[in-house]
């Protein structure tokens, strides 16, 4: 055998090891747990709402210098026992050092959220927020914004999202914000102070 055999046999190993690795990458991408599908981004719904130390907060405010992680939590758990508060609660130094900012929704009073942060015996580290507003007469309007209303009764859902730092949210075909689907993964991301996307 020849140098220019030899060579053709070198070649298109490497090109079939090259092949079948990115085949492999690709396979991989597509069954990301924490890739989400989604139409498009687009701006996130802006909101102002109260916190449980009864100070109006505005979304607007982090949209545009902050990444954030915006969740709807159980009221009836409460913040301080629904999994994806506790966790952030747990893993906020790290967040925090991350430079990401963390909201909290739901329709839980001020004073059980009060109640909420007694039994933790510490701080809310970041806001958690009451989803009434003065200025709109429809009931839960961060929840409506977000997608997070089921229809015929108007009950609340929970839901987790990631706001990019430009201010851009994913959104779902059904002209939505998408919540996150794999909200076990983005957390321990979001614990070890990495952003999921």
């Amino acid at each position: 055998m020849g140098k220019r055999e030899v060579l053709l046999l070198v070649a298109g190993a490497l090109i079939l090891v090259t092949v079948v690795w990115r085949q492999q990458q690709l396979r991989q991408w597509q069954h990301d747990p924490t890739r989400v599908v989604t139409s498009k981004r687009a701006l996130a719904p802006r909101f102002t709402l109260a916190d449980n130390a009864r100070k109006v907060v505005k979304l607007e405010r982090l949209l545009g210098r902050h990444r954030v992680v915006l969740v709807f939590f159980d009221a009836e758990l409460g913040v301080d026992q629904d999994p994806r508060t506790e966790d952030l609660i747990k893993n906020f130094i790290a967040i925090d050092a991350a430079g990401i900012e963390i909201i909290a929704v739901s329709t839980a009073t001020p004073f059980a959220n009060e109640q909420a942060a007694k039994r933790l015996g510490k701080k809310l580290p970041f806001p958690v927020l009451t989803d009434i507003d003065i200025n709109n007469p429809a009931p839960t309007p961060a929840h409506r914004a977000y997608g997070l209303t089921d229809a015929p009764t108007s009950t609340p859902r929970p839901g987790l999202f990631l706001i990019n730092r430009d201010g851009s949210v994913a959104f779902g075909l059904n002209g939505f914000p998408a919540p996150v689907e794999d909200e076990t993964s983005v957390l321990k991301s979001l614990s070890r102070g990495q952003w999921p996307f």
